[in-house]
């Protein structure tokens, strides 16, 4: 069913306060054409009025009979009404007799107070604690006067509170059978606050000596040193710790004359850096950096000192999203070239080997060159 703001409240944007939209639903032909509204119950216990006040409300103001059946659920307004024009009747029926005039909030009840002639009608308004009178020059206050709506339930006073509180002691335990209130708010209640008497205080598991902290300098100097051990067996060697490049770093020079290029790339892998790709792509630094270790590595073990393998080692890196084209072609022509200098910032000057050894393994990786021309070309 179709929901709408309760009195067209446009500034309700979340519906906070909704109802049914109302339906209309013509019924018979000639004079005795009626119109009835299938969903009043609906509308009305979202008003928290009773179904008969916004019906009688139709009949006020269009000038016919209405007819109110709560037993069957039928409520008829005599005549064809469109469900548009029922639903502008409604809006201002609402306004009349449910909004409050204070805070405009549909949280009200309808309250008779004074006796005969001197009686009103008012709105006590549950969000905002303002009471609000109806206008009374309106033909449904006399309907509402002679039909009063069912009193709000009393929220008593501090002497009924105890009492009632005095008479749920003396009731029988939360678990008891045949209770008349089982499965309600304060049985509920009270069976949590039953169970939960029910369990061990801390003091029944209370060690002293466990909750005595040692803080001298010699236990706080023990505990130090025995968490540092336990940070190094977790960890492995005070080589694991750190940033992932300066640990690739320190294992290049302690395996420099025994890794094989399987050996590193493996080692790259383990440390994650071959999963950290998008940074490499936006770090050329960090990519001269490792050509750097790469020089270091083929200067220091010569099995690696030949053109093949420097190119493997190349390709693998490619390959493997390790090194852009960008950053291989700058390295290639050197640090004396205008473009070595504009693309590496922090590792411009840096010299990982003599430049007669960084110049010869240059030249070895030109036919990696190559084959990325090759690539670049037909692929």
């Amino acid at each position: 069913m179709a929901t709408i703001n309760i009195g067209g409240n446009n500034q309700d944007r979340f519906y906070r306060y909704k109802m049914p939209k109302l339906i209309s639903k013509i019924e018979g032909k000639g004079n005795g054409i009626k119109t009835v509204v299938p969903n009043m119950s609906d509308i009305a216990r979202s008003l928290s009025r009773p179904p008969t006040y916004p019906t009688k409300f139709f009949g006020c103001e269009l000038g016919a009979q209405v007819k109110c059946d709560e037993k069957t659920d039928r409520y008829i307004v005599n005549g064809a009404h469109e469900a548009a024009r029922l639903q502008e009747l409604l809006d201002v029926f609402i306004k009349k007799f449910v909004l409050c005039a204070g805070c405009n909030n549909p949280e009200t009840d309808l309250i008779i107070i004074g006796k005969n002639n001197s009686q009103k009608i008012i709105r006590d308004c549950k969000a905002c604690g303002q009471r609000t009178d109806v206008d009374m020059r309106h033909k449904l206050v006399t309907y509402i006067l002679k039909y009063p709506p069912t009193p709000p339930k009393s929220k008593g006073t501090k002497k009924d509170k105890k009492t009632k509180k005095g008479e749920d002691d003396e009731q029988a335990s939360p678990t008891a059978k045949g209770s008349s209130e089982e499965g309600t708010d304060d049985e509920l209640t009270r069976r949590i606050e039953a169970e939960a008497a029910s369990l061990p205080t801390a003091d029944e598991y209370r060690d002293d000596d466990d909750w005595v902290l040692d803080t001298s300098a010699e236990a706080v100097a023990k505990r130090t040193k025995e968490f540092s051990k336990l940070l190094l067996d977790e960890s492995g060697s005070d080589e694991e710790s750190g940033d992932p490049y300066e640990q690739l770093d320190k294992w290049l020079e302690k395996h420099a004359t025994s890794a094989s290029s399987n050996d590193i790339y493996k080692k790259i892998k383990e440390l994650g850096i071959a999963k950290e790709t998008d940074q490499f792509l936006q770090n050329p630094d960090d990519q001269r950096a490792l050509l750097g270790a790469t020089e270091v590595l083929v200067s220091e073990h010569k099995d690696l000192f030949e053109s093949k393998i420097v190119c493997s080692i190349l390709m693998g890196y490619y390959q493997n999203d390790l090194l852009e084209e960008e950053v291989f072609q700058a390295w290639l022509e050197g640090d004396s070239s205008k473009t070595y200098r504009n693309l590496f910032k922090r590792n411009a000057s840096v010299s990982y080997v003599d430049a007669a050894i960084n110049q010869d393994i240059r030249n070895k990786a030109k036919p990696f060159a190559k084959c990325i021309l090759f690539i670049q070309k037909y692929f």
